[in-house]
């Protein structure tokens, strides 16, 4: 059978990004039908005819849809019609890059690492809570801590902590604002950590991001270099991304004296520091997956 009818792109920004835009080329490059579409732009209709997704254009059926963003800082009400709108998608017939439930216990750093815990992949020891001075003793406990949103991305909002009284101080005014307290050990490892990208089963690279601070995001200033995977590392990478149930990932990954841990699995990375620093265009790895799909 030949490609799918036709593919969507979904994220937030009116503009793609740069890996949004390499998909939609490779895709184009293919011949297989697409469109990009911001989120804002799809509409439920619930008539008598059925349930529909659609746009000022009209209904949507679309056989892929690629979803490289649902948004960042949202409210509650705007995350549930966006998700539920997605749903929908998957519900009549789409296939999801990646699958709706899985994008979402990526995005939720609680559940993803307990989906990793419970999978055997090593994580750094990580207390969550609403319990101030749970929280306290904890930090106490783990020394040294990372305390991050549950929901974030490229490292922000990110703070590293050794005093456990001005942790507390923070802490509190977190919960304040009626935000959670997750707290991280923070863990020893070079001036770098390892980003891996994973598509269909499989490592196609990765790369280190290498920092004069302990952020080693991209976006924080990092600079990326290609490294070479090795065994241990692509199979922490691939059962990361197995266990959350994803198609394509950005792992990351940090190098400790007693073997690796993962910190986070991204389920829509940003692959621009990879492509340049390996040569390597995740999108045509994740077209060639989309060309497989059988209708």
């Amino acid at each position: 059978m030949g490609p799918p009818v036709e593919t969507i792109v979904v994220a937030e920004s009116q503009i793609p990004d740069e890996p949004t835009r390499d998909i939609i080329l490779e895709l184009k490059r293919r011949g297989i039908p697409q469109r990009y579409v911001p989120i804002q732009r799809l509409s439920i209709k619930i008539d008598s005819d059925g349930v529909y997704v659609e746009t000022r254009r009209g209904p949507l059926r679309p056989d892929v849809v690629v979803i490289r963003g649902i948004g960042f800082l949202l409210d509650a009400n705007t995350m549930i019609r966006r998700v539920t709108t997605l749903e929908i998608l998957e519900g009549e017939g789409a296939v999801a890059i990646n699958p709706v439930r899985s994008l979402l216990a990526s995005r939720d750093k609680l559940k993803s690492l307990y989906i990793l815990s419970r999978s055997k992949v090593p994580v750094p020891p990580t207390i969550v809570t609403e319990d101030l001075y749970y929280a306290y003793n904890a930090v106490k406990s783990l020394e040294t801590v990372v305390i991050k949103p549950i929901q974030g991305s490229r490292g922000f909002g990110a703070m590293l902590f050794s005093d456990p009284d001005l942790a507390f101080q923070v802490m509190r005014t977190l919960l304040l604002t009626h935000n959670p307290l997750y707290v991280q050990k923070y863990v020893q490892k070079p001036n770098r950590d390892i980003r891996a990208i994973v598509v269909d089963g499989r490592v196609i690279g990765c790369m280190y991001r290498i920092s004069n601070i302990w952020k080693t995001n991209i976006a924080q200033g990092a600079r990326a270099e290609p490294c070479k995977p090795t065994p241990d590392l692509e199979d922490i990478a691939i059962r990361a991304t197995r266990a959350l149930g994803l198609v394509y990932s950005g792992v990351d990954i940090g190098e400790t004296r007693d073997g690796y841990v993962v910190f986070e699995v991204n389920a829509s990375p940003d692959w621009r520091g990879f492509k340049s620093s390996t040569g390597v265009n995740p999108a045509q790895y994740i077209v060639d997956y989309i060309s497989n799909i059988k209708r």
